[in-house]
């Protein structure tokens, strides 16, 4: 693979602007597309891959600018995940976890974010939030073991955080925390993730058999997390930790999702046109796209795609102006975004569902790129973060003047 890409700016260097990003984006989409087959056979994005993505600046959109990141906002991480995505879902997937998480660790107190970027601005970051791990008190810190399913992304990532519900204290209720430790000291287990979809994420378990050491300063509680309270908040001109994670955070799930959609509407609309209709009448074939019912199906996952992308759009805008001018959305504005990240996730499900149906029984050969799409879209539209029926069922709890229960 030959493939230049701009060097991402240093520390001190203004950032690219997001258009500049997006066409850096847009202008790999042929290299990810050629290896999407490979990615999902490998079970991880290639080093390869990740290192053009990151000398191109992808991976620092939510990232501090002390260290050399661009600190932008979920919208523009919506552009950005939707252009890679329509690439490579799964290598979208794992871009979008590298600038989420990235933001993520701006929670962490400054120290540990030193740890993290202070001797390599590329470092990448990814974790599980499940406390599925085991954890008990220790001088200075804690001590942590165990197993971590589903850290997507781990085979590149430099700083992996992992969870465990923390020792009981008098007079606290439970509290789930998150430790944040260096690569060195976590396991993969490398015969993890095998799936239908999304293979390619590399989404597989993090283990630690014998306990793993974390200072105080590396580990944030997720009840500080639902309130906007994380030590990451108290360091100067720190923006990105005071984006909500639990409202915003899964925007970055669903842009590859659209971009995968809009890769198989691209798909469909060039396959279409040279694919003749099967009939066991005689006289000349006609093509699939002469095909009124083709036509509705495409002009439909069309508007699905756009109608989603739209409406998020229009309201992170101003949510993201609040954020940045100290103030607080509130329960209303959360609630109306996590609303447009489910139904932008059923949107996205739905069109590629739609389209692959009309594409006929030869889309199923693994060598048409649909097949893929309908696979990997959906497996990601089942992730616990994007369960449009729990969102909707928010927003009806909303609507009828009750208490909103659930992750806003």
């Amino acid at each position: 693979m030959n493939v230049m890409t701009p060097v991402a700016a240093s520390v001190n260097d203004d950032p690219p602007s997001i258009e500049t990003l997006l066409d850096r984006a847009r202008a790999l989409r042929p290299m990810l597309m050629e290896r999407a087959a490979a990615t999902e056979a490998d079970r991880r994005v290639s080093a390869e891959v990740t290192r053009i993505l990151v000398e191109a600046g992808l991976y620092r959109l939510g990232q501090p600018k002390r260290f050399g990141g661009y600190e932008y906002g979920p919208s523009d991480l919506l552009r950005l995940g939707f252009e890679i995505g329509r690439g490579c879902g799964s290598t979208g997937w794992c871009a979008m976890i590298a600038n989420v998480n990235a933001w993520l660790a701006a929670y962490w107190p400054l120290r540990a974010q030193e740890e993290i970027w202070g001797d390599n601005a590329d470092h990448l970051v990814t974790g599980t939030f499940v406390p599925t791990g085991n954890c008990d008190a220790a001088n200075g810190g804690y001590r942590v073991w165990g197993r971590w399913p589903f850290s997507s992304n781990c085979d590149n990532s430099d700083w992996l955080f992992v969870s465990a519900l923390l020792p009981a204290a008098e007079g606290q209720a439970p509290s789930v925390g998150w430790f944040m430790v260096p690569r060195a000291d976590v396991g993969i287990d490398q015969a993890s993730w095998h799936v239908a979809g999304m293979q390619g994420t590399g989404s597989k378990t993090l283990l630690a058999e014998t306990p793993i050491f974390v200072p105080e300063h590396r580990v944030i509680r997720f009840a500080d997390v639902e309130r906007g309270t994380t030590p990451g908040r108290d360091v100067p001109d720190n923006v990105m930790a005071r984006f909500n994670f639990a409202t915003m955070g899964a925007v970055t799930l669903v842009a590859p999702l659209l971009g995968t959609a809009q890769a198989a509407l691209d798909w469909y609309g060039e396959a279409m046109r040279t694919k003749a209709k099967a009939s066991l009448k005689p006289g000349a074939p006609m093509s699939v796209a002469q095909n009124p019912q083709a036509q509705a199906r495409a002009g439909e996952a069309q508007a699905r795609i756009d109608a989603a992308l739209a409406l998020l759009l229009a309201d992170l805008a101003p949510v993201e102006a609040k954020v940045r001018a100290g103030e607080e959305p509130d329960v209303a504005d959360r609630i109306r975004i996590r609303r447009d990240i489910g139904f932008s996730a059923r949107q996205a499900a739905d069109a590629v569902n739609l389209l692959f149906e009309g594409a006929g029984a030869a889309s199923a050969a693994l060598d048409a790129p649909i097949q893929r799409y309908w696979r990997d879209i959906n497996a990601a539209a089942r992730h616990a973060s994007l369960d449009t029926q729990a969102i909707y069922a928010l927003v009806g709890q909303q609507v009828f003047g009750l208490d909103p229960k659930g992750q806003f």
